[in-house]
């Protein structure tokens, strides 16, 4: 609850600040004036999302949560979310690569599979370095599929490892505001992957 409060509070404050110096001045140019109100919307829009994962991942770990599994072809999901990941990786100079290994058919929740490779891939893109390459490989054996996704970015280090899948963890708090996101996208994805009886790491 702390957590929560604390990240909530943030783009509040930062609300607050902005709208009191509209406020207080009196006569002030109309373009300053604009970026102010530009900056109170990413704000709110900002808390809309943490809003909304919150709500998320509170729902996918009530027991009763429905999962709607079906035989889904996989190569064609991830195809899909690379395609739709692809502005944000070339804005970045990022180079997406699919790898498969076989054609794979499984068994699960298509949109909350397609949420886990968003995720992933989306992360893969917003930490690696500009004019990397971000590489999502799928295999599969008899009995499961794997899905692996590398980056060349900053890497993960030992120590919070065992963190990651936090509710809010940051590895690095100095710039999470500018890379965005709520700090809940692998807790979802933790979730949703333990809801198909998987494994992540």
């Amino acid at each position: 609850v702390s957590n929560v409060s604390h990240e909530l509070k943030t783009p509040i404050t930062s609300m607050k600040v902005l709208a009191e110096s509209l406020i207080g001045q009196q006569g002030m140019p109309e373009d300053l004036y604009q970026e102010f109100l530009q900056d109170i919307c990413k704000e709110i829009d900002r808390e809309n999302d943490i809003i909304t994962d919150l709500l998320e991942l509170v729902r996918m770990e009530k027991s009763e949560t429905e999962i709607n599994i079906s035989s889904v072809n996989i190569n064609e999901i991830l195809e899909t979310v690379l395609k739709r990941l692809k502005p944000i990786a070339e804005s970045k100079n990022i180079e997406l690569v699919f790898e498969s290994f076989r054609p794979v058919i499984a068994d699960v929740d298509k949109v909350k599979f397609a949420s886990v490779a968003t995720n992933l891939v989306e992360n893969a893109i917003k930490y690696n370095n500009t004019d990397g390459a971000v590489t999502a490989s799928l295999n599969s054996d008899h009995q499961y599929f794997y899905l692996k996704v590398e980056d060349c970015g900053i890497g993960i280090p030992e120590e919070s490892l065992e963190h990651i899948y936090e509710r809010f963890y940051r590895v690095d708090k100095s710039h999470s505001r500018e890379i965005g996101g709520t700090g809940l996208g692998l807790a979802i994805t933790r979730s949703a992957v333990l809801m198909h009886r998987g494994a992540i790491k």
